[in-house]
């Protein structure tokens, strides 16, 4: 522990809090607070007025510390997460797309025209327009070029390029290597300008396995990082997001003028630190990889960076007051959301009013009799009173921006996650619509679609599309199929028997009208028999003759939904510290209607209609969240709508398919019947506005439910804690028991019984007792869920309620005219007398009407 300006604090957020203004509010306030109730306490002392008030002002002053602790935390603990998720996803997005890159260059290498012009190069143009034909559909390449094995260049996309041959040591790399691919990232005399380019490459071989070249894939690294860190980027966001080589030097950032490329930063990864960079001071997070099916790409790492001065930035967030108050009160009683430290802060401070409350009140009590320092006595106890109020407000307002913190973080983090959802549905499918456009183009497969059926055709289509099935693992299987719609070949084994039979599709129309080679066409999510039955996307591509005179058939993959959507959803689920996910949490994809594409949790199926708030279903563009009630537990849900990616989904696609991911994170049971705690009433004396010749009488009040009852302050001696008392075996209803008062046994009258009230539960725990004189010297108490103020009323404005209503309670002996300063129920007096017959055995009371 540290000391920070008066106020005990962790060591851990000691240096932070002076960037946090919300906290630094609260703490210059109460310790304001604090110091008037010092002085009031000290002229308390001197007057003996205020025994009891010191012990409370301590306790104050020591959740104080454990408050503004808290919130630290809370606010350190927010920022923290937010970091950690977005330095996660920074990579985690990249190495899923680097990894489809992978299979690419495995795949092209095999294209028979680049083979053709590798044995023998000749004019390019034919093999640029291909190139160009290809990036046409995969965008994330800005160039594609064949070389020869010493690095001289044979064929290239870019016809501006001036470059004739390179030395790059990776062309002799692929030329030879045993792996399925190179992947390097620097300097490359294809781009001499440049100080560095992200490259896959391998070697291209003829059919007797001589190597002939080398192709490389240039990726569009640049606009790529651009296009995620715009993703992840929110308005007036002063963090940074960067990507780290093995080496620790930035190679990509989202603002070059606070953390440029090239900048050596070493960091570890997976926790929070403080970091001192150009002068200023920066909250850093900086995560490795998950990988992605095996693939861990070249051990680059993602990093947020957030100046510390603006870390903490207050924003408005009135998200909170939408919410059904009982839904919001049973997130905040248990559940995830709060820990049990947490939850204590509420009712540690409410019992510590409570304790100023009874302080005050009987110190008021006390000073009912008349007597030269009785009029300070009051002003003194009303200013403790006013003080301890006004600490209530600023006790009650950090606790709902500490709980507003922690729940707005947690929606915050569900409609993150549903972001990343979407955003990793929408890249992967996006690969799903180039693949089919592309291989529609192979060369083989145009040319032996083409030719008449023979006993080589279907072998010899089988071979290409069962090595491009090899590469590509999402796939459940490649189908070829004629005008007929008849299937001429099949890439999975199990499908064998497809071959010969008709596709009676919807999408086999479809698909053979397809005006060019960059439209495709994709099948409804529903059950198809080339999936077993179950649901899944077919993506499909017109195959056209070699010359382009006519379609000759088409090409059909089969998604592998199933495995492929549940990955993407497990990915999105938040996590616990250890890397697990969050137990009971779980994600899902939801079409237009509402009926389930794919779930993370195998109680929700495809095609099950998922019941939800309409705005959840269609979220506006930057998503939403909400807290909802599902199967009885209380849930943070974030919602966010598939807006596509690249040219996938885009302004010229034609393709249109609304998907919406929802991310569910549980926070606890529901209970409907759960509310927000309730702060104490006000316990100081009402200022008399009675003319000075006319008889009053002061009246110490206290709650019971909804009633409001008093007693005259003469009949009052004090107001204690009910604290181990003992019930009365055979007592009658309204002897509630026993407990010790002043070494004497005290006897407790249950007016709840009396009076036909049933104990509201959230006052069950926090009851208090009114000690009252009662007849001949023998005293006992009375429950009470509250304590009131203490007022004076005019004698004229007291009726006795026998003179009122006949055959009312005899337990109740007044009503007092006098108007609650609220607007609430009448005061009603209670009889001493009549509730020390009780105690003695008398017949109970009739009910009190509510």
């Amino acid at each position: 522990m540290a000391r920070y300006k008066g106020i005990e604090v962790k060591d851990g957020v000691r240096q932070l809090l002076p960037h946090m203004p919300l906290i630094e509010e609260y703490r210059e306030v109460l310790q304001s607070l604090q110091a008037v109730w010092d002085n009031l306490n000290l002229l308390g002392q001197m007057s003996g007025t205020t025994a009891e008030i010191g012990q409370t002002r301590e306790a104050f002053a020591s959740l104080t510390s454990e408050l503004l602790n808290n919130l630290a935390e809370q606010t350190l603990a927010k920022r923290e997460q937010e970091m950690k998720a977005k330095s996660q996803v920074v990579i985690d997005i990249l190495i899923r797309n680097l990894f489809e890159r992978t299979a690419d260059i495995g795949f092209l290498t095999t294209d028979d025209a680049i083979r053709r012009f590798a044995a023998e190069p000749g004019e390019p143009r034919a093999l640029q327009q291909r190139f160009q034909e290809y990036v046409r559909k995969y965008s994330v390449y800005e160039d594609v070029v064949l070389l020869d094995c010493n690095g001289g260049i044979l064929a290239r996309l870019a016809p501006e390029a001036r470059v004739l041959a390179i030395g790059d040591g990776w062309v002799r790399q692929a030329a030879a290597t045993t792996a399925a691919y190179v992947e390097v990232y620097g300097h490359s005399g294809l781009f001499p300008d440049r100080p560095r380019a992200l490259i896959y490459a391998y070697r291209v071989s003829s059919a007797q396995g001589e190597t002939l070249g080398v192709l490389a894939l240039c990726f569009r690294f640049a606009d790529e990082m651009t296009r995620i860190f715009r993703s992840l980027a929110q308005a007036d966001d002063p963090g940074v997001l960067a990507l780290l080589d093995a080496g620790g030097q930035v190679i990509a950032s989202s603002d070059p003028w606070q953390v440029p490329v090239g900048a050596e930063l070493q960091l570890a990864s997976g926790r929070l630190q403080r970091l001192r960079f150009a002068g200023r001071s920066y909250l850093a997070f900086a995560s490795d990889t998950k990988g992605y099916q095996g693939y861990l790409g070249p051990g680059w790492r993602g990093l947020v960076m957030m100046p510390v001065d603006q870390a903490f930035d207050m924003h408005d967030d009135d998200q909170l007051a939408a919410i059904e108050p009982s839904l919001l009160a049973s997130v905040m009683s248990g559940g995830r959301a709060f820990s049990a430290t947490l939850r204590a802060i509420p009712q540690q401070a409410e019992a510590i009013q409570r304790d100023l409350s009874r302080a005050v009140w009987n110190g008021t009590v006390r000073q009912g009799a008349t007597s030269a320092s009785s009029n300070f006595s009051k002003i003194l106890l009303r200013e403790i009173s006013r003080v301890g109020m006004s600490m209530r407000e600023v006790f009650s307002r950090s606790i709902g921006n500490l709980q507003t913190t922690v729940l707005s973080s947690l929606l915050a983090d569900s409609q993150f996650f549903a972001a990343l959802a979407v955003d990793i549905m929408d890249r992967n499918l996006y690969e799903r619509a180039n693949d089919c456009r592309w291989w529609a183009l192979d060369s083989t497969i145009r040319r032996l679609m083409a030719t008449a059926d023979d006993n080589g055709r279907q072998a010899g289509l089988e071979k290409v599309i069962g090595y491009i099935n090899s590469l590509y693992t999402v796939y459940d299987d490649i189908l070829l199929f004629d005008t007929t719609g008849k299937v001429i070949a099949a890439a999975n084994p199990e499908h064998a028997k497809l071959v010969g039979q008709p596709l009676d599709e919807p999408w086999v129309d479809e698909c053979l009208a397809l005006a060019s080679s960059q439209s495709y066409a994709v099948s409804r999510f529903a059950g198809s028999p080339l999936y077993a039955a179950r649901p899944t996307y077919v993506y499909l591509a017109a195959l056209r003759a070699p010359d382009d005179a006519r379609v000759v058939g088409g090409i059909a993959i089969v998604f592998d939904s199933a495995p492929q959507f549940a990955a993407m959803l497990y990915d999105a689920l938040p996590r616990e510290a250890s890397g697990e996910p969050v137990a009971g949490s779980f994600a899902v994809f939801l079409d237009a209607e509402g009926k389930i594409v794919a779930a993370s949790d195998p109680a929700y199926q495809p095609g099950q209609q998922l019941e939800i708030p309409p705005d959840l279903l269609k979220p506006p563009a930057g998503g939403c969240s909400r807290l909802i009630v599902v199967n009885g537990q209380a849930m943070a849900v974030g919602a966010r709508l598939s807006t596509g990616y690249r040219e996938y989904k885009g302004g010229d696609d034609t393709y249109r398919n609304e998907v919406t991911a929802l991310v569910f994170i549980p926070l606890g049971v529901y209970d409907a019947q759960a509310s927000l705690t309730k702060p104490s009433g006000d316990v100081a004396s009402r200022r008399s506005s009675i003319a000075a010749d006319v008889p009053v009488c002061e009246i110490a009040t206290f709650h019971l439910g909804d009633h409001w009852l008093g007693l005259p302050v003469t009949a009052v001696e004090e107001a204690i804690e009910l604290s181990g008392a003992a019930c009365l075996a055979n007592a009658p209803k309204q002897v509630y028991g026993a407990l010790l008062h002043r070494n004497e046994a005290l006897p407790i009258y249950n007016l709840d019984a009396a009076l036909g009230l049933a104990v509201p539960a959230e006052t069950a725990g926090s009851r208090q007792v009114v000690v009252v004189r009662g007849e001949n010297g023998v005293n006992f108490g009375i429950l009470v869920d509250r304590l009131g103020e203490i007022m004076e009323a005019a004698v004229s404005d007291i009726d006795d309620l026998s003179n009122i209503y006949v055959g009312v309670a005899s337990v109740l002996a007044s009503v007092v005219k006098t108007p609650a300063k609220d607007g609430s129920s009448m005061l009603v007096l209670l009889s001493v007398a009549s509730m020390s017959e009780h105690l003695r055995g008398s017949p109970s009371a009739a009910p009190l009407a509510a």
